[in-house]
């Protein structure tokens, strides 16, 4: 017996209802299969196809999967895929500047410089770095479509090189951002701006996170930033470094142009974006928390053997303003701070940086050093004064 005889059984005799039966059985069946063919490939409104209004904000509109678009498969990446739901919000700054004509002495107004900038909310706030709208007297928005909107500053804030710029349009993309705080070293990363202007708008480049907290000092401020080797260059300030998911992770704003250096540049972390520019909308300016003391140094091996402390770490106080938190909460001169909320603080950079991770009016716990002994204080942060 062979495989196929082996199974072969002869057709039964079939009467008169069976063959009425089958009739209708296959009817219904076919009909179904024509029904699922028309609409499946040859309905122009199918429902499983259906994009969201891009324009619509985000509360609006329904996010339909990547996956559903119709790509081949090499370009149904995680880089395409972010690249798209990022580059409507991505936008183009011209920064126009008075100048005097040597020959007639007029003041004419010529460009000068172009970055790029990000889309925050619908009606049309965007966040941009503060270098590149300082000094204009003229400031110019263009769009992914190509077409060019006037802008107003909102505010600026030189020290973490952010501003808000605003145009008078509605129902605009906006950018999604994520938790900057939650990146991991080596994950993918991606730029987009403007570099050599607008002529290369929305030049999109790869890399990866190479560390996630860097201090860099640029005009006598400390700046924490992402480091990524995605490239960024000239014009590319402003614009957004994103991760794999679609989320802005920083704005970009700064790279390392020493011979022999490649890849090393530099974005504001989204967290620090998020609370900015929320301040800068608001108020118009950065509502800063403080606490009010002198610094004294940073404690290091060297410093703890001298003062016989029993830490090499935090930060030496030399004393408190008058009437500042610190000298509400019992701060005094030669106690060194350890840790704040919770975080341990190595130097002073530490402490500013987890002071700004606050609000005014905060009530914060701060773990002190005093006569060789730990002890534990409450502080009230209060506005930075001006």
């Amino acid at each position: 017996m062979d495989f196929f005889n082996g199974f072969y059984q002869p057709p039964k005799r079939t009467g008169f209802a069976g063959l009425l039966f089958a009739a209708i059985v296959g009817a219904v069946l076919g009909g179904s299969l024509v029904a699922f063919v028309v609409l499946r490939y040859f309905t122009p409104n199918n429902v499983s196809q259906v994009l969201p209004d891009p324009l619509l904000p985000p509360a609006a509109r329904q996010e339909v999967p990547f996956e559903a678009r119709d790509l081949p498969e090499h370009q149904n990446t995680a880089i395409v895929r972010a690249t798209e739901r990022v580059l409507p919000t991505v936008v183009g700054i011209t920064n126009k500047a008075l100048v005097q004509d040597i020959f007639d002495g007029r003041s004419i107004l010529r460009e000068r410089a172009t970055g790029t900038g990000v889309i925050i909310d619908a009606d049309g706030h965007i966040v941009t770095n503060n270098h590149v709208i300082e000094g204009a007297s003229e400031l110019r928005v263009t769009l992914g479509d190509g077409v060019e909107y006037p802008a107003r500053l909102i505010g600026s804030d030189a020290a973490t090189d952010l501003a808000v710029i605003k145009i008078e349009k509605n129902n605009l993309p906006v950018a999604h951002f994520g938790d900057s705080n939650d990146l991991a070293v080596g994950e993918g990363a991606i730029a987009i701006g403007n570099p050599l202007g607008l002529t290369f708008s929305q030049t999109v480049t790869v890399g990866v996170i190479s560390a996630k907290q860097r201090t860099v000092t640029i005009n006598e401020h400390n700046f924490t930033f992402i480091q990524t080797d995605a490239a960024i260059n000239n014009g590319n300030s402003g614009g957004p470094l994103v991760n794999l998911k679609g989320e802005v992770i920083g704005i970009n704003t700064a790279k390392i142009k020493i011979p022999g250096v490649e890849g090393m540049g530099f974005a504001i972390p989204a967290n620090t974006v998020k609370n900015i520019t929320r301040d800068l909308i608001i108020h118009g300016r950065i509502i800063r928390p403080w606490i009010g003391v002198y610094w004294g140094g940073d404690v290091d091996e060297a410093l703890s053997r001298q003062l016989q402390l029993p830490v090499t770490y935090g930060v030496l106080i030399q004393g408190a303003a008058e009437d500042s938190p610190a000298a509400r909460a019992g701060i005094r001169r030669g106690d060194v701070i350890i840790a704040m909320g919770g975080k341990r603080v190595a130097n002073f950079n530490d402490l500013r940086r987890t002071i700004f991770e606050h609000e005014v009016g905060a009530e914060v716990e701060l773990t002190i050093i005093r006569d060789g002994q730990e002890m534990k204080l409450s502080v009230i942060l209060a506005e930075l004064p001006e």
